[in-house]
């Protein structure tokens, strides 16, 4: 299968909700952001995996703001610690994920999804935009993958990663009343 960005993506943005993060509170992520790598640097796969790790996880933080804004509710975590300590579902009391990309790229998310993600899109030239996407469910997530879209190769080898391209295939979010199937 050809996975052509466009085809892919672009073709269902019609469908994506714009959502404008305060400049003052990005400020704040992107220092979260720096701390958070100077910490990880202790960890053995972030020491290989150091390429534009400030970004990511800024790009990562700015899609839990953005659902912070639309859902009116608090869902970054501002502590720093070890990674194993931050593998549980981004929005408190539902088992839902959030995942980040930049556009041009499809996002990142493990080979095997018990739960949803929210998609989001960062923004390539607004500094403080992120495109929410939709809702993509375990079963979306595990049948719209694909191993061509991880651009890393050290990534690629790990396997435990796939990209996910099914954007046709998202339910829109526009409130908390559409994650009430995900409660906790």
């Amino acid at each position: 299968m050809s996975y052509e960005y466009e085809a892919c993506v672009t073709n269902f943005s019609r469908n994506f909700k714009r959502v404008l993060i305060d400049p003052e509170y990005l400020a704040k992520i992107k220092e979260l952001a720096g701390k958070i790598v100077r910490k990880k640097m202790t960890e053995s796969h972030h020491r290989v995996d150091h390429n534009q790790e400030i970004k990511r996880f800024t790009s990562g933080f700015m899609g839990e703001a953005a659902l912070e804004k639309l859902l009116n509710v608090k869902i970054i975590d501002w502590t720093i610690g070890d990674s194993a300590s931050y593998h549980y579902p981004d929005i408190p009391g539902y088992n839902v994920g959030i995942k980040t990309v930049e556009k041009g790229k499809f996002p990142i998310i493990f080979k095997d999804n018990r739960y949803p993600q929210i998609i989001c899109i960062r923004s390539d030239n607004i500094d403080n935009l992120v495109f929410v996407c939709g809702l993509a469910t375990p079963k979306v997530l595990n049948e719209c993958q694909s191993d061509e879209l991880i651009l890393d190769p050290n990534l690629r080898l790990r396997g435990t990663k796939t990209g996910f391209w099914g954007f046709s295939l998202l339910t829109p979010v526009n409130s908390l009343a559409d994650l009430e199937a995900y409660r906790k």
